[in-house]
């Protein structure tokens, strides 16, 4: 009978174990993803890829490039890192010891700004999209990817981007067919951070929002593989082709400690997301003060 109450006792001591040491390891997923692109261009390298590896439990994700940008936010050995589901998003630098707020959302409406900026009567460059179209065209099953059973989506997009600067003009046009396998079979919100960062992707441009916003609202779950067939032609009728496809490589459940989402407390605050450029305050506004603020540069790469 002793040993029947011991084991009756294990599963309490268990509970008891998680309730008071919470930084404890508890079940999560882990997953590893690469994108490639290929611009199809023969005396270029012609693969540009990123790697990253990722850990989830619930609404908490960590994302650490194992290969990444040679000069912008994603370098390698750098990581994100949410505990609310990508509502508060970090970028850690460990390299240069230093962590910032990485607010996507924020960023995305400031080129949005941008955008309308130069298109603004009186300006020396003036961009503007037209004929922006976005069509489904296929859901279907996707067949099971890395175990889980996905659904297969299908769009043609496209639009006509207009620049006006200095006196030239310049008009491309770009079609894109985009295929998705996503799945329902995860539920943690952590996924959101590199998976499907929807809430984020919208620049305040209505146009180009209404091709983003269109696509995000039809696809249910995470994605676990994503092709975009990307095609840009010129005035004169030249055409360039770019392919992009991401794909969740490895994914399995694994213990993750707390621990995890997180970073050294010896670490710099620093600002990763830069101000609007100079003569222009957050709302796009012209400022009154004169105060100079960093110049477009800056908007895609940390510090200008």
């Amino acid at each position: 009978m002793k040993s029947n109450r011991k084991l009756v006792a294990l599963p309490m001591l268990v509970l008891l174990a998680a309730l008071v040491f919470p930084g404890l390891a508890s079940a999560g997923h882990y997953y590893e993803a690469v994108t490639v692109s290929d611009a199809g261009q023969k005396k270029k390298k012609q693969n540009e890829e990123m790697k990253v590896r990722a850990w989830v439990d619930g609404p908490s994700a960590k994302v650490e490039f194992l290969s990444g940008e040679k000069e912008g936010f994603f370098s390698a050995g750098s990581y994100l890192v949410t505990t609310d589901g990508g509502e508060t998003v970090y970028l850690v630098n460990p390299s240069e010891q230093t962590y910032g707020s990485f607010d996507m959302e924020a960023m995305m409406a400031t080129m949005g700004q941008v955008m309308d900026m130069m298109s603004q009567t009186g300006g020396m460059m003036k961009m503007e999209f037209a004929d922006v179209a976005s069509e489904m065209l296929s859901e279907e099953s996707g067949g099971s990817v890395l175990g889980y059973d996905t659904t297969h989506y299908r769009w043609k997009s496209g639009y006509t981007m207009r620049m006006k600067m200095m006196g030239f003009k310049q008009e491309t046009r770009v079609d894109m067919i985009q295929d998705v396998w996503s799945t329902t079979g995860l539920d943690a919100r952590g996924f959101g951070v590199w998976l499907r960062p929807d809430r984020a992707l919208q620049t305040g441009n209505e146009e180009f929002d209404k091709l983003i916003s269109s696509q995000a609202a039809t696809v249910r779950g995470f994605p676990l593989k994503t092709v975009n067939v990307s095609t840009t032609t010129n005035k004169k009728g030249k055409s360039m082709q770019t392919t992009s496809t991401t794909e969740v490589t490895t994914l399995r459940e694994e213990s993750i400690p707390a621990s995890t989402f997180g970073w050294p407390d010896s670490y710099t605050e620093i600002e990763i997301i830069p101000e609007m450029p100079q003569g222009y305050d957050q709302q796009g506004e012209a400022r009154e003060d004169g105060g100079k603020k960093k110049g477009l540069k800056g908007l895609f790469k940390p510090g200008g």
